[in-house]
């Protein structure tokens, strides 16, 4: 076993522990905005159709979903919080029109913190946000079959720093290639 699946099997080990010990974390009561589809917004424009392709061009999957120009866009917090903001919102509506053009691709949800809180304290969180970006695409008919999250707290952090420009880069939600 590798040093980085090692630390992976570690934190999720430390995260079920901690959850089962507490029942999740003390967290300041989150107001998320309403993530609801609109009344008037037809449900079946949005669910997923494995035939909507069929006599398309084959599409170009790695530029699609992984290409840091074009593909699937990370979606930010705020501190402390699994709230979606409206920017995450946009972000997600618009990653979910990509995933459906590829349906058979499945999707790893990231979830990430800053360096401020106890390793069990983000990893809890960590989890939350993944799973809120997770429960919001398959508001959005994208099946949940297809979505697969993992918390890395504060472990894997984008931006070195510690001060605010760094900590909202680190406070995210990402996606990557799923691994059986």
């Amino acid at each position: 076993m590798d040093k980085n699946t090692g630390l992976k099997t570690l934190s999720i080990l430390t995260l079920v522990a901690v959850l089962a010990c507490t029942g999740g974390c003390k967290s300041k009561k989150q107001t998320p905005i309403d993530t609801s589809l609109d009344s008037g917004q037809s449900t079946t424009s949005l669910q997923e159709d494995d035939t909507a392709l069929d006599g398309l061009p084959d599409i170009d999957q790695e530029r699609l979903l992984w290409s840091p120009a074009t593909g699937l866009q990370t979606v930010y917090f705020d501190f402390d919080s699994f709230a979606l903001r409206s920017d995450a919102i946009r972000t997600l509506n618009e990653n979910a029109e990509k995933i459906r053009q590829v349906p058979n691709v499945i999707i790893q949800i990231e979830g990430h913190c800053d360096e401020r809180g106890t390793q069990e304290y983000n990893l809890a969180l960590g989890e939350k946000r993944a799973l809120a970006v997770r429960d919001y695409l398959m508001k959005l008919g994208i099946s949940g079959g297809r979505l697969v999250t993992i918390s890395y707290g504060e472990e894997s952090p984008v931006a070195m720093g510690r001060d605010e420009s760094a900590w909202k880069q680190n406070r995210r939600s990402q996606f990557n290639k799923a691994t059986r």
